[in-house]
């Protein structure tokens, strides 16, 4: 049990006279382990009187004899202090709450679908509703403080003040632009990160000071590990939830809203059926192939062939498969595929898709000579950089990783209208980034702050690439309680929602997985083509346990020819880590 210590310097008055009650000013200063506590709580019990520590941990306020004063702080013990002939100081010592536990029983708890942790929503403030799902707080992994809208005091400028009693060394920033102040933890992460806001589903970069204090109904604030795994690296500052009033009174109207993953969607249980694979047409050319029972009768149908189709890298790599897989035969097959790099040397998207294919034979080397001729083609594009970045990397030299992106994001901030956006635009390339840090932490002197940075652990990451920019498809993502969340990669998506990137040159996109959600997640697909007669090829890397020393990747690599809609793609289960085809 912590034991409380209250430092008081009582001075003896001896009064003679009236017994008429007057009022005096205590001033003092609350501490916890000897520092200064700013924003803790100073009251005069049962009444609305009371103010608040300053940044030193000191406070003023007129009191009379015979009132109690409360000193609190989130999390820990209040003390209260009778007003009696006193003087003028009064210095607290605060320590953390401590409490007996009784004898624990352990019980397995089914877990709760989305639809009954929102009806259950209104009598259960541990429930917070998010872009990412409706998270319950007793059965999250990690930290997750929820706070009661009831519990806000209409004090300051907006409801960030009313929020600082709560959250331990919050930093509102109103100076840098006083009409958009920027909020900090640094106790959780680095202050150069900024706090994201996630508002009834809808997450915003700037604090939403629009919003009353008076219509908030619920507040969570996610850090660490929390904040990065739903929210990825822009959450890497920490995230603060907030619910507002007028939804939940919308959603006691049982509107049937699913608050599943960030495109916060409608799920339609009844279109999650079991939907057909999907199957690239095959080539004509390879058509021809099926009279052959030999593999010298299928070496004379190649030399046939060629004048007619050896024009296209996709007959190359399709007739590179088709010997490795029919007859075995590695040489013939990766003799094609070195004929294409020749032949196709001035073809970003070709070479894009020849490195896939060797990556998926495990032939890195010859994937990072791809990756750097790319380079040398599309020197502008991030994803040039980024994936020659990831090249060096997958054979083991994290320092040549580093180094490129370091070099990219020192460049585009010297040389190009458009600065890096470390969590936004190229929150990608700072994923990878600190996540390289992290697991070689030691073997190399480290920036300050850039371990601090590397130090959450989002668990399950897919990453989703492809070969052709032009190409337009369509995501969902099934989790295993059936409720699914789209990503569209759309005409009217790269000009609304995707412009920067597509500036950029970025064909690639991560997903972070509910690490909740334990079981079978399904990603389906429509194709609407790339606009030519060329196939795309669609990259899916699976990362389990990712930021941590047990991470284990997964790769396969889809042939989309061919306009389908809804047909399934593959299937992710997070409870037994594989990656199914």
């Amino acid at each position: 049990m912590a034991r409380i210590f209250v430092s008081i310097t009582f001075l003896c008055i001896f009064v003679i006279g009236t017994a008429q009650e007057t009022t005096f000013t205590i001033s003092g200063k609350v501490t916890y382990m000897d520092q200064a506590l700013p924003n803790a709580n100073v009251f005069i019990k049962g009444t609305t009187v009371g103010t608040k520590t300053d940044s030193k941990g000191q406070y003023s306020i007129e009191v009379s004899p015979g009132n109690i004063m409360t000193f609190s702080y989130l999390g820990m013990q209040t003390i209260e202090v009778p007003v009696g002939d006193m003087n003028n100081v009064l210095d607290i010592r605060l320590s953390e709450h401590a409490e007996e536990l009784d004898e624990v029983v352990v019980k397995k708890i089914k877990r709760k679908s989305q639809k009954e942790l929102l009806a259950e929503y209104p009598t259960n403030t541990n429930l917070i509703k998010s872009s990412w799902g409706i998270m319950d707080k007793d059965r999250t992994s990690y930290s997750m403080r929820v706070i009661d809208g009831k519990n806000l005091m209409t004090s300051g400028v907006d409801f960030l003040d009313a929020l600082l009693p709560w959250v331990p060394n919050m930093v509102i920033d109103r100076v840098t632009n006083p009409l958009d102040p920027r909020v900090y933890l640094p106790q959780y992460a680095s202050t150069k990160v900024p706090v994201i806001f996630d508002v009834d589903g809808f997450v915003y970069e700037q604090a939403p000071t629009f919003i009353s204090v008076h219509g908030i109904e619920r507040v969570a604030v996610l850090t660490r590990n929390g904040a990065f795994a739903r929210y990825g690296s822009r959450g890497a500052g920490g995230v603060i939830i907030i619910n507002t009033k007028e939804q939940t009174r919308i959603d006691d109207l049982e509107v049937k809203r699913i608050y599943n993953n960030s495109g916060l969607r409608d799920s339609i249980n009844d279109q999650l059926a079991i939907k057909p694979a999907y199957v690239a047409e095959i080539p004509e050319y390879i058509k021809e192939y099926s009279l052959a029972d030999t593999e010298d009768m299928s070496n004379r149908i190649f030399e046939s062939q060629k004048a007619r189709f050896g024009n296209s890298p996709y007959y190359l790599l399709d007739i590179s498969d088709y010997f490795r897989n029919t007859w075995g035969d590695k040489k013939q097959s990766i003799a094609l595929l070195d004929s294409m790099a020749k032949q196709f040397a001035h073809d970003d998207i070709a070479l894009k898709a020849l490195a896939y294919r060797y990556e998926k034979l495990g032939l890195l080397e010859s994937a990072l000579q791809q990756y750097l001729a790319i380079l040398k083609l599309k020197p502008r594009d991030a994803q040039s950089h980024r994936d020659l970045a990831n090249a060096y990397n997958e054979i083991g030299n994290y320092q040549k990783a580093l180094h490129i992106y370091s070099r990219y994001e020192l460049a585009v901030n010297d040389l190009d209208s458009v600065p890096f956006d470390k969590y936004g635009t190229d929150e990608l390339m700072t994923t990878e980034r600190m996540n390289i840090v992290k697991l070689n932490a030691g073997k190399f002197s480290l920036e300050s702050g850039t371990l601090e940075e590397s130090t959450a652990n989002p668990g399950n990451r897919v990453l989703i690439e492809w070969n052709n920019n032009a190409a337009e498809f369509e995501l969902q993502f099934v989790d295993p309680e059936k409720y699914y969340n789209s990503w569209e990669y759309s005409v009217e998506t790269k000009e609304a929602e995707l412009s920067a990137e597509i500036s950029k040159g970025y064909s690639s996109k991560q997903f972070f997985l509910h690490d909740d959600l334990k079981g079978a997640w399904v990603i389906n697909i429509s194709y609407f083509g790339n606009g030519s007669q060329d196939p795309t090829y669609l990259k899916v890397t699976t990362f389990f346990d990712y930021g941590t020393l047990e991470q284990r990747q997964a790769t396969k690599v889809f042939k989309l020819a061919g306009i389908k809609e809804d047909s399934y793609l593959c299937r992710i289960n997070t409870e037994s880590k594989l990656f199914i085809e």
